[in-house]
Order: C-alpha cells, then sequence, then structure tokens
C-alpha cells in the first residue's frame, strides 16, 4: 500500500531503540538544512536518525560511509519531502480533524509497549534520562508523532477517495504480481462452500399468544401505567429491562427497519402501537429528539420458540439436503429458505475452520461437491440455525497465483499510481530546494 511508503517518524527519540544505539557524535555530524519544502526545513541529523531508526528497527546495521549509504540518504531525504508535503496540503484542509481523545489513547498503548521492552515504567525513565530526557518530554513527541501519523492518513484517505482511476493494463498487473511474488506467503489450504440456513420461527400459536400479551401491555400503558416499571417486569429484551427499557440514544439505521420507521415518525412523549420486527413485538416510547437522533425506550414481547418449531425447522431441512443431493442449483434454494444474515458462499482456509460455529468442523474431511448436513447449531444471541452444506472446492496449499490475488494487486497498484500523482501535483506547486 502506498501509506507504507510515508515513513512516519519525528525522529530517533520515539523509538526505544534509539536509547541504546548509536548516535553521532556532534564530531562526526554537521547539522544543516538538507531541503527546504514550502515553510519547513529537513536537516541532515533528521536524516540520518531516520535511517538510524530504519537499521534498528529491521535489526541490520547501516553501511559505512560511502555510496551506499549517501544513495540510502537521497532515498531517505526524498521520502522526507514527500512527508512534508503532505503535511502541509493537509493542514490547509479544513476539513481534516484528528481525534484528541484517540491520540491519548494511542500515546498510552504506546508508552506501555515501549515500557515493557524496558522492564517497566522506570526502566523507560531511566533510559530516557540517559538520552536528557524525562517521561512528560517523551509522551509529548510520541503525541507529535501520532498526530502526525492520523492527519496523513485521513489526507490521503480522503484524497485517494475522490482521485480519478488510473487506468491499468494487464501488463502492469503482472509486473507488479511479479515484483511482489517474492515476499509472498505460501497460500493455505482453503476450502469453498455454499450453504443453506434455516431459521426456525414461532408457530401461529405462539405469535399470537405473543400479540395479545403485547396488547394487553400497550392497553396497560394507555390507561396509565408506567412504562418503565411494565418494561422491567415484562421486557423480554435482556438488555434494555433491567433498565426499564431504556435504549439511549440512537440513529436512523441502528434498529431494524420496522421499529426505525415506526421511531423516527414518532413525537417525544408518544407512545407507539404494536410495531412488529423479525424479534418479536415491540412497544416503542420516545422520550427525547434532537438532530438525526431519538432517545427512547422499548417493550419487547418474543414468541415462544418451543421444541416442536425447532423440530419443524429440522424436518425441513432434511428436505432441502435431499434437493441439493438431487442436483437442484443452491441458487433456488437460498431463495427459498435461507436466512438472509448467513453468507450463502465462504471461502475458509483450514486453520481457520474452528473459528466457524460449533459443528461445521465436519466440512474439514469434506471433497468437491460433497453435501453435508444439516449442521445444528447456536448463533452469538443463543438462537438455534441448520446448515445444510455444499462442499464446492478444496484447494491444496500452494504458492499464490497472479489470479488468486489479482484483485489485490490491482487495488494496491491503484492506489500507489494515485498517491505517486498526488505527489506529483504537490511538488509542482511547492517550493522544494535540495541543497547538498
Amino acid at each position: 500500500m502506498c501509506r507504507g511508503l510515508i515513513l512516519f517518524s519525528i525522529g530517533l527519540l520515539l523509538s526505544p531503540g534509539f536509547m541504546t544505539g548509536q548516535v553521532p557524535s556532534e564530531e562526526d555530524v554537521v547539522d544543516r538544512v538538507m531541503a527546504i519544502v514550502g515553510d519547513s526545513i529537513i536537516l541532515r541529523t533528521e536524516i540520518q536518525e531516520e535511517l538510524q531508526r530504519m537499521a534498528m528497527s529491521e535489526g541490520v546495521p547501516l553501511p559505512d560511509p560511502g555510496p551506499e549509504l549517501d544513495q540510502m540518504m537521497s532515498e531517505v531525504l526524498d521520502q522526507m519531502i514527500n512527508r512534508s508535503l503532505v503535511l502541509q496540503e493537509a493542514a490547509r484542509d479544513t476539513l481534516i480533524r484528528v481525534n484528541d481523545s484517540e491520540i491519548e489513547d494511542r500515546v498510552v498503548a504506546r508508552i506501555d509497549d515501549v515500557a515493557q521492552q524496558f522492564g517497566g515504567q522506570s526502566g523507560l525513565q531511566q533510559a530516557l534520562a540517559t538520552d536528557g530526557l524525562n517521561l512528560a518530554e517523551y509522551r509529548d513527541l510520541l503525541r507529535t508523532q501520532i498526530r502526525q501519523e492520523q492527519t496523513q492518513q485521513l489526507f490521503l484517505q480522503r484524497t485517494l477517495q475522490n482521485a480519478p482511476t488510473i487506468e491499468l493494463s494487464e501488463d502492469d498487473l503482472l509486473t507488479a504480481f511479479q515484483a511482489s511474488r517474492a515476499q509472498l506467503q505460501q497460500r493455505p489450504k482453503i476450502i469453498t462452500f455454499t450453504q443453506v440456513v434455516l431459521k426456525p420461527t414461532p408457530s401461529e400459536i405462539s405469535q399470537q399468544t405473543a400479540r395479545s400479551e403485547a396488547d394487553s401491555l400497550l392497553g396497560e400503558i394507555q390507561g396509565g401505567s408506567n412504562f418503565e416499571e411494565l418494561a422491567q417486569l415484562h421486557s423480554d429484551d435482556i438488555g434494555s429491562a433491567e433498565l426499564g427499557g431504556d435504549l439511549g440514544w440512537f440513529r436512523r439505521g441502528m434498529m431494524v427497519t420496522e421499529f426505525d420507521e415506526a421511531a423516527f415518525s414518532m413525537r417525544d412523549g408518544q407512545v407507539s402501537d404494536i410495531v412488529q420486527t423479525e424479534f418479536g413485538y415491540h412497544i416503542i416510547k420516545i422520550e427525547r429528539s434532537r438532530a438525526g437522533e431519538k432517545r427512547g425506550r422499548h417493550i419487547l414481547v418474543i414468541p415462544e420458540m418451543t421444541e416442536t418449531d425447532i423440530q419443524r425447522t429440522r424436518d425441513t431441512a432434511s428436505v432441502v439436503l435431499g434437493r441439493v443431493k438431487a442436483g437442484e442449483p443452491m441458487e433456488i434454494l437460498f431463495s427459498q429458505y435461507s436466512d438472509e444474515e448467513a453468507p450463502d458462499t465462504l471461502r475458509v482456509p483450514f486453520d481457520q475452520i474452528d473459528q466457524l460455529p460449533p459443528g461445521y468442523g465436519v466440512i474439514a474431511t469434506g471433497v468437491g461437491n460433497e453435501v453435508i448436513g444439516p449442521i445444528e447449531y447456536e448463533t452469538p444471541r443463543g438462537e438455534i440455525r441448520l446448515a445444510v452444506v455444499k462442499v464446492e472446492e478444496v484447494r491444496e496449499a500452494g504458492a499464490y497465483t497472479f489470479e488468486d490475488l489479482r484483485g489485490q494487486v490491482a487495488a494496491q497498484l491503484q492506489e500507489q499510481r494515485q498517491y505517486a500523482r498526488i505527489l506529483e501535483e504537490l511538488r509542482a506547486k511547492t517550493h522544494i530546494e535540495i541543497r547538498e
């Protein structure tokens, strides 16, 4: 990715390796301006510090003074110029706002991580003192670095999102793939399967009983009963019942469609009629409104799911299993039976099969065109599901091919080319003076 080309650093002091590494002495280094970029300068010591940091992070020594080191300094200078260009342009973008609280969280996390490398806070403070720093100064340096990182990231996200598409030839993609091939790991063994996932539904009698209970509760509310107390006593929403049905503030799109439409059509203080969703029957009360948001409560009555209902779904799943084995297209069965929340097709590395719901482990022994199931499992909400699975392909581990990664290569190359064009435009409109 092009973002990886940008070196996020404000000097060696931000790396624990600096505190124990070899720092050029004043006799060895003549600090001078190496480049002027717009309204900023880049010093020779900044380039040397960046090189030292890179060498430490990669665990390799820098070459002795000579053509090789000079070339490396030239490349780092070019990268630092790019970084400066981006930061200056981002500073002029009034829509870019970094999150101060997020910066502080990242500063704390990074200090904790560095402290562990030095055996704790006291070890870190001792190392800092060796270089004439205290923890507060180090924290300020980190804060500056992380702010720069976030600023650059936000700028590139905005700019690349709006950048015009650059046409890429097949040769471009092949060349990029070949260039990265040496760094690619082996492709893992992968299984691709399609599935029909069936969701048990309550019987008509359970639906009617739940609706009658909801109607009764609504009648009590309309008769003057306290909404919060009724929610605490009768709501089946475990998450909000103890809070009197309180849902807090929510925006459009945060709730299921039927709930959303009802809530955002209501006035403050209003209580809804019965609203039916996939979860059951709701009574909604809106307490406050503000721009694009509502604050409200609800009472949820969930129709009882009986063992008979689940068994009925098991029987249906067995019918689906027979139809798949008979060669009926999965696409037809998706539309007739499958739960909309479940993906129809999955490609899973074999070493990640255990991350699927319990029961899916049986697909590890599957072969192409094999039909497996029904697999019965529970969702994170504790709801029963039954899956009929067809193994489409089992692909053994091996080297990635161009076709495997074509989409990724195209996306990365597109971003790199767009980034290069952005830098070219910034360089064209910014005064840059490189001094030998």
